[in-house]
């Protein structure tokens, strides 16, 4: 993938850099069609990793020159780092102490002068430790780095079935960025394709993807929303649990000895069905987060492609979450609905209990009203008649 870059022809920042011969392979284009830039700007696509490789790294270790590592030119015009060419300097200097110089040097030359060879084009000089450390700065190579370092980047996503053209135009049906040629041969305004240029599309389809953006992430705030007020219904059903069992060991105490087992029959359906209920919410809890990690995770998706202007995955996936959302919603009816389960002890006639202690009490459930907040809590009931009182 080309990076395109983008520069101001009267206001560009610094010294702009030298075109020379070597960089014949970058493509001015001088006409911007249906572009929206004034005429005062020219756009230049080049391939950004390959104008770096050969531009702005050093030769020999590979790194990328910056303001700490700056380019030095060597006498022959060839650019190095600092780092790289003392270390030639070192190893020639081990090499004139272990073997005998393969270059003669001037007799001229100091004492502790060693001849040094490009790595590039293989010409000799003689440096010193000093002029080594003072070599100039190659002002070619900082004016490309200022060059790219104030030019306005983007990138063009080209074609793949028709030689590469860039992809300037949108399908709307089709939802899909074209080439010229996509949309003579494959996309014809006869066959119904309604075709547009990129930057239409995108000043079009902007605020529908940022409002599907938005949309998602308030759903996804509604929905820890419904997320905490089932916690809060849960955990009052724990208190519920909790006045229940209480309320049924005193009633059970006044007939100890006669209603044990109706006791414990009483306290496993106490648990039985509220456990039941918490699993339920537990399971309801489980679709509202799932449903909101998916949610989550496509509006993540989606910025991640809409900043990385990478047309066709925001279309792609915008398509998939306007499907998974036309599903049915989630209906929760503690939330949405404003009613909750919740238990009572029924002990209906006590009088009657002495002769029918086997058949006394139960544990029914009953729905109460919840706030959108979750912190509605009503105390538990006992049902009890008027003889034991």
């Amino acid at each position: 993938m080309a990076k395109a870059a983008q520069f101001d022809s009267d206001n560009f920042v610094g010294q702009k850099p030298d075109m020379a011969p070597s960089l014949a392979h970058l493509t001015l284009n001088e006409e911007l069609s249906g572009s929206n830039l004034s005429l005062s700007k020219r756009s230049m696509v080049l391939d950004e990793d390959r104008f770096e490789e050969q531009f702005l790294r050093c030769n020999i270790c590979r790194e990328r020159f910056n303001n700490d590592m700056l380019p030095r030119m060597l006498p022959c015009h060839h650019s190095f780092c600092q780092r790289c060419i003392c270390h030639l300097f070192d190893l020639a200097t081990e090499q004139k102490n272990t073997f005998h110089a393969t270059v003669r040097l001037p007799l001229s030359a100091p004492a502790h002068a060693v001849n040094i060879s490009c790595p590039t084009c293989r010409s000799n000089f003689v440096a010193t430790d000093e002029n080594i450390r003072r070599l100039p700065t190659d002002h070619r190579v900082v004016q490309l780095m200022d060059f790219v370092h104030h030019t306005d980047h983007y990138t063009v996503t080209f074609c793949s079935k028709h030689n590469l053209l860039p992809l300037n135009f949108f399908c709307e049906p089709c939802i899909k960025p074209v080439c010229r040629d996509c949309t003579v041969l494959d996309h014809k305004e006869s066959e119904k394709h309604v075709v547009m240029d990129l930057e239409e599309a995108m000043a079009k389809y902007t605020p529908v993807l940022d409002m599907a953006i938005t949309e998602m992430e308030n759903e996804s705030l509604h929905l820890e929303d419904k997320l905490a007020t089932l916690s809060s219904i849960t955990k009052n059903l724990e208190k519920v649990k909790t006045e229940l069992l209480g309320e049924v060991k005193t009633c059970m105490s006044r007939m100890r000895e006669l209603l044990d087992e109706r006791e414990k029959t009483l306290r496993a359906k106490v648990e039985t069905e509220t456990e039941k209920e918490c699993s339920k919410l537990h399971e309801k809890s489980e679709l509202l987060e799932t449903r909101r990690r998916v949610l989550i995770e496509q509006a993540n998706r989606l910025r991640h492609a809409k900043d990385e202007s990478n047309i066709e995955e925001m279309f792609r996936i915008h398509q998939e979450v306007r499907e998974y959302r036309a599903g049915p919603s989630i209906r929760i009816r503690e939330v949405d609905d404003g009613l909750m389960t919740s238990f009572v002890l029924n002990t209906r006639d006590e009088s009657m209990l002495v002769s029918r202690i086997s058949n006394f009490g139960d544990v029914t459930s009953k729905v109460e009203t919840t706030s959108s907040r979750g912190k509605a809590y009503a105390k538990p009931i006992i049902y009890r008649s008027g003889s034991f009182r």
